[in-house]
């Protein structure tokens, strides 16, 4: 038996046709894709009914707890003639006379109609309550009128029924707040008086001193201009039932109403350039540096000085040698086991606040490279990263307890002095020295100082062992110290009249370089320190490294900044220095700021 299945797509106004022959006598409905007739509605179920065709007509039998509509009722079974319509889903299939060879045509029309969402099926709409909007509307209105006016209103004429509004379910005072409390001031509660202490007006200076009797942040003698009664209010700043969780005001216009013009800390007697916006008017930077005291020409102390980062000839002086060019020559340098490649986070690691930096120190970052070996025959044998009398003295120690242990226990089977191989060395020549030109090292000593020792000893292997030591110990110490090691990052003096005439200035490093800004690397993670810090163009230790404006300007503006990140002043400046300052009193006039503290590498 042969069958010929046409399909009738609407395509504008007429219908395309597609016809495919299929020879059996059954034919599969259904959405799966491996159906003879393919209805792609997934109203309809993958395998839906199957028609089978006889002499005289057709069956058509569905798939459980499916259903076909056929002369409008719902079956499960049932015979079609030539002629008859079944619908599934939309869709009709229409059994017609064979044509062509083939035995019976099923005319199939597929229905074009979009499916509604299933959320959108039974929707119901106002309308359809029979109600009336203007109705409902006076309604609520009324509602609102006496929950939140007349009610809370009468509870403010008598404050007795305010506290029993409170304590009922009816409607109090708190219908009237603006906005959540801020969470320090959550505990007052639905009590609104305890900061309008009037009805309807606004919170006084009185209501706030209540509990902020020692509030700070406020300097009436700094860095305010004559204009100011017009902040004297604590709310002109701080502004409750907010979205903040700060009274803070972060405004910046509130900033500019002070420093728009130049202004005087009288407190640090120092002088501020006017400042309304971060991009179209901000002075340069202003550093705090450190600079060495002086007492005959001897670094005794520290202080810090205020400077302007666009000052010409800004220097530093920390009393340390070093080349930040040097360290990153992208070729490496040589270190004590091979050619190292240094980067800024090698020495450069940023502290737990993210604020400042950890200090670095010479057994951190330097030792790894810079070994302090003072002995050729002995390479691995340093000296410490301290002051030049514990240095002599451990030169002293190593070579006394060197002769003793090199010439004492020469053919003695059971020597006393049992050191192992701790003090055995190898013959090994410093580069670039001429073993033959050495010196003789008991000539590095002068007469007096050879004299002392034999008078001291008057024992011919004291003085002996004490002579050879004390020319090594002198001529180590004179290689570390002048040539060596020591020279090359530290300022040297020498004083031939000192016992130890060695002296190293101490070396103290800033530890934040803007103590009035809040800076932190932990938001600019996306960049690379050369970036603002052109630190492998330094050949100085005396190079100031801090990036002024025109750098941050490159990424940050002002408040109304176009294609920049907007910043107001309270992005970086905290509200000058609460610890000195209690509302309208000075209470440290006499006590100097510490802007920062030093990092000291003192020997």
């Amino acid at each position: 038996m042969k069958l010929l299945i046409r399909y009738l797509k609407k395509q504008g106004q007429s219908y395309a046709t597609e016809e495919v022959t299929v020879t059996g006598d059954t034919l599969h409905i259904g959405r799966g894709t491996n159906q003879h007739i393919l209805l792609p509605d997934p109203r309809v179920a993958l395998e839906h009914a199957k028609l089978v065709a006889y002499q005289d007509g057709c069956k058509i039998s569905t798939a459980s707890g499916k259903d076909v509509l056929f002369n409008r009722l719902m079956v499960k079974n049932c015979a079609i003639s030539i002629g008859d319509v079944i619908e599934i889903s939309g869709h009709k299939i229409t059994l017609l006379a064979g044509e062509n060879g083939c035995d019976f045509v099923v005319e199939v029309k597929l229905s074009t109609a979009k499916q509604e969402p299933i959320q959108n099926r039974y929707q119901v709409k106002f309308s359809d309550l029979k109600l009336y909007k203007r109705s409902w509307s006076w309604i609520f209105f009324l509602l609102v009128f006496f929950a939140c006016i007349l009610i809370p209103i009468s509870g403010v004429i008598s404050p007795s029924w305010m506290e029993t509004l409170r304590k009922s379910p009816l409607p109090d005072d708190k219908q009237w707040l603006a906005g959540e409390l801020i969470k320090p001031h959550k505990f007052i509660g639905d009590d609104c008086s305890q900061c309008h202490q009037k009805a309807f007006q606004p919170t006084t200076n009185e209501a706030c001193l209540t509990c902020h009797k020692a509030i700070k942040q406020h300097v009436p003698e700094v860095n305010v201009t004559e204009d100011f009664a017009a902040v004297a209010q604590c709310t002109s700043c701080h502004k409750e039932h907010n979205s903040r969780e700060t009274l803070s005001e972060y405004s910046q216009q509130i900033c500019v109403d002070c420093h728009v013009e130049d202004t005087l800390d009288k407190l640090e007697q120092q002088e501020y350039g006017s400042a309304t916006d971060f991009e179209q008017h901000h002075p340069s930077f202003s550093i705090s540096m450190l600079k060495p005291v002086l007492e005959n020409k001897v670094t005794t102390g520290w202080d810090s000085e205020r400077l302007l980062l666009n000052n010409v000839g800004l220097k530093e002086q920390s009393n340390l040698e070093f080349s930040h060019q040097l360290h990153m020559d992208p070729k490496g340098i040589k270190s004590a086991t091979a050619e190292v490649q240094l980067a800024c986070i090698d020495c450069h690691v940023p502290a737990l606040n993210g604020l400042e930096m950890k200090p670095i120190t010479m057994e951190e970052n330097c030792q790894s490279c810079h070994q302090l070996t003072f002995d050729p025959d002995d390479p691995k044998r340093v000296v410490p990263h301290g002051s030049p009398t514990e240095v002599v003295m451990m030169m002293r120690e190593y070579y006394a307890f060197r002769f003793i242990y090199q010439n004492l226990n020469i053919d003695v089977e059971n020597p006393i002095v049992k050191a192992g191989e701790l003090y055995s060395v190898r013959k090994v020549r410093r580069p670039g020295r001429d073993e033959r030109l050495r010196k003789n090292f008991e000539q590095s000593l002068n007469f007096q100082t050879v004299a002392a020792i034999e008078k001291l000893t008057k024992q011919t292997v004291r003085t002996e062992a004490l002579v050879w030591a004390e020319s090594r110990a002198n001529q180590a110490a004179n290689d570390i110290f002048e040539r060596q090691a020591c020279a090359v990052c530290h300022v040297m003096t020498k004083n031939e009249a000192d016992e130890i005439p060695w002296q190293i200035e101490p070396v103290a490093l800033t530890k934040k370089w803007l103590p009035k800004a809040d800076f932190t690397h932990e938001g600019h993670e996306t960049m690379v320190c050369l970036d603002c810090h052109q630190a492998d163009k330094s050949d100085l230790s005396s190079d100031v490294l801090i990036p002024d404006i025109e750098n941050c300007q490159q990424c940050h503006g002002g408040l109304e900044s176009k294609n920049l990140i907007p910043n107001t002043c309270i992005d970086c400046h905290d509200f000058h220095q609460a610890k000195d300052h209690i509302f309208r009193q000075l209470t440290h006039a006499n006590q100097r700021i510490k802007s920062l503290e030093p990092i000291n590498n003192a020997h």
